[in-house]
């Protein structure tokens, strides 16, 4: 038997297979950090769009519905709107000016009509002119849900001043309920949100984020004529940006980041 044999490996000899093994691990290693950093930022990229996707289709959903020269368009600020969104439509089937308070029995055409409902009753005095139209905005005090209207369930509005200016409401007449909700950047809980906020309410409600603190949610309003206006009657598209920064860095170490425009055109 050779010395060799019976006394194994030498130091060199254990040396550059310790050597070997742990270039291997460590090009392992490297390899497996670099997957988990490509897949680190391909989630943030992934999940801010998808955040900022969501946040446009809630704003599509509202600003599509509203009229800007109804007024429908309240507050217009760069990082904030407060908007009327319809709640209950109906038309009105029959008046009775001699109650007190004057009465609207309405057509459902959706959701109910409630108590302390504020609302909209389209008036027209004179059929054939359009200029002496007008919306009344009133508040229902009370309803009847038991009102029936040519066969077909309706209600009936109690509503205070109804023909206190003189304009007529006619059988047909659409009715609008509505809420006021203003939409934004708002910081919830430290972190800035696009969120809603109710008329009234104290707190707002998050929608979707966290978003840029200062710039992740901005607002533009244009006319027709693709010009900056800040008259609501006026606007014809509401120009929205959404921002979005994660706090997971590329491998230069930069913040994953990403920005999402998109134009609303409301139903003027």
């Amino acid at each position: 038997m050779s010395v060799r044999a019976r006394y194994g490996f030498t130091l060199v000899e254990l040396l550059v297979v310790v050597v070997l093994g742990t270039l291997l691990v460590m090009a392992a290693y490297n390899v497996l950090i670099t997957h988990h950093r490509v897949y680190a930022v391909n989630n943030a990229q992934i999940q801010g769009q998808q955040i900022m996707r969501a946040g446009l289709d809630v704003l599509f959903g509202e600003l599509r519905e509203i009229s800007t020269p109804g007024g429908d368009l309240v507050e217009m600020e760069e990082d904030r709107l407060s908007i009327r969104s319809q709640r209950a439509f109906g038309l009105v089937c029959d008046t009775d000016y001699s109650a007190s308070p004057e009465e609207l029995t309405v057509i459902q055409m959706g959701s109910l009509f409630e108590a302390g409902d504020s609302i909209f009753v389209f008036a027209d005095n004179d059929p054939e002119r359009s200029s002496d139209d007008t919306w009344l905005a009133r508040v229902v005090q009370s309803v009847d849900h038991t009102a029936t209207c040519e066969g077909r369930a309706a209600q009936t509005l109690s509503v205070t001043e109804l023909a206190s200016t003189g304009d007529t409401v006619r059988v047909g007449a659409p009715v609008r309920a509505f809420e006021r909700f203003a939409y934004g950047s708002f910081v919830i809980d430290g972190e800035t949100y696009l969120g809603r906020q109710p008329q009234g309410a104290t707190n707002p409600d998050p929608l979707v984020g966290p978003v840029l603190p200062v710039g992740g949610v901005v607002f533009r309003y244009l006319d027709a004529l693709e010009q900056v206006t800040t008259v609501a009657a006026e606007v014809a598209q509401i120009e929205v940006t959404l921002r979005y920064e994660s706090q997971v860095r590329t491998a230069a170490g930069q913040l994953v980041g990403d920005s999402l425009l998109a134009r609303i055109y409301p139903r003027n």
